[in-house]
């Protein structure tokens, strides 16, 4: 493996994220009263997030060959370690924590490392064993999310590998497996591209983003959030993206039943991942309800999306309705920042990554 970091690397401590650097990013985001924004660590590229448990060591992914470790030592909100673990894999965008496990999601493969994740963090993440290999190794929304479901089962999407085209086996879906790679199974077909999902912590329903089309306009398609209603079910690609015919399949029929979409979001608004809160120091109306990373469109006249979204959810877990929780870092046209993947703190604060600003942001709340 190419690249690896040798176990006595010095960890870039948080002392680099010197005080005021971020001040102009920070200073532009607006949150609702008593909500706060701070940097919890510097990572450049960082995409998606899992912290693990118990010890609460943050795992960060990218599309750029590495993967890095955090480490909040005095839970001051600030990480007192980060280290790069891991470099030169392909595009290891995914990553999960089950059972102290690390699992990671690459472009042409799912493996895991078979060490305790939390059990020393200046280990090199190597060797990775590979689970499961096969699947498409195109560019083109190629960056897995994976994580593990209520059920302890690895799940992991599966881009389509183009813009609007016909899908493949292992192609424009959402899988599940055993941790083991055995029993692999079609959670979500005529999936585009999601790089992201979550479970309703009451319901225990699989909720999705997805990505709509480009060069179709500035105002279709629209982004998707899915509920799986049934396993194996269909949700449209390529034929419908939310309600809208696609290009070249405006005369085909979908070969089973579509399931629409449970909210549709302003098209090219890029909404990446979702979570749902389950802690403690939020207001107790958040509990239950999901944030989504809109990443920013890029295929757009007028640029679109850089925000978290708020989706509210009724005690059923129907969704109620979405608004915005945090913005500005899109201000006059120009970015300073594109939102990416949330996770939670066992404090209850929330991890924001962000791939344009090179940084993992903390959002945490005080009366």
């Amino acid at each position: 493996m190419r690249g690896l970091i040798a176990a006595g690397l010095v960890a870039i401590t948080a002392a680099t994220a010197q005080a005021g650097e971020y001040d102009a990013i920070l200073d532009r985001i607006n949150l609702p009263p008593g909500f706060r924004i701070s940097i919890f660590a510097e990572m450049p590229k960082a995409r998606s997030i899992t912290v693990a448990r118990p010890n609460g060591v943050v795992f960060v992914g990218s599309r750029h060959g590495y993967i890095y470790s955090m480490v909040d030592t005095n839970r001051d909100g600030v990480a007192d370690e980060v280290r790069e673990r891991v470099n030169g894999l392909n595009v290891p965008n995914g990553v999960s924590v089950y059972q102290s496990i690390l699992y990671v999601g690459m472009q042409d493969r799912i493996a895991y490392w078979p060490v305790p994740a939390e059990f020393d963090t200046a280990l090199p993440i190597d060797p990775l064993v590979t689970i499961l290999d096969g699947i498409d190794n195109g560019f083109l929304h190629g960056w897995r999310y994976i994580r593990h479901g209520p059920d302890g089962k690895l799940y992991v999407a599966l881009g389509a590998p183009c813009n609007i085209c016909d899908l493949k086996e292992n192609t424009g879906k959402i899988i599940r497996m055993n941790n083991d790679g055995s029993d692999v199974e079609v959670v979500a077909d005529g999936v585009r591209n999601s790089v992201g999902f979550d479970w309703h912590p009451v319901t225990g329903e699989l909720w999705f983003t997805d990505n709509g089309a480009d060069g179709m306009g500035d105002d279709v398609p629209p982004d998707e959030l899915n509920r799986v209603v049934e396993i194996g079910g269909h949700y449209g690609f390529p034929y419908f993206v939310g309600t809208v015919k696609l290009p070249g399949y405006e005369d085909k029929t979908p070969p089973v039943p579509v399931i629409a979409p449970e909210i549709e979001f302003q098209a090219h608004t890029a909404n990446l991942g979702i979570h749902f809160y389950r802690g403690d120091m939020f207001p107790a109306e958040y509990r239950n309800d999901a944030f989504v990373a809109q990443h920013g469109s890029w295929n757009r006249s007028e640029p679109v999306g850089y925000r978290i979204m708020r989706i509210r959810f009724d005690d059923a877990g129907n969704p109620t309705g979405k608004e915005v929780f945090a913005d500005g870092w899109l201000k006059d046209g120009a970015a300073v920042g594109r939102p990416v993947s949330i996770d939670e703190l066992p404090d209850g604060s929330l991890l924001v990554s962000d791939d344009f600003a090179g940084v993992i942001y903390r959002i945490s709340y005080e009366k």
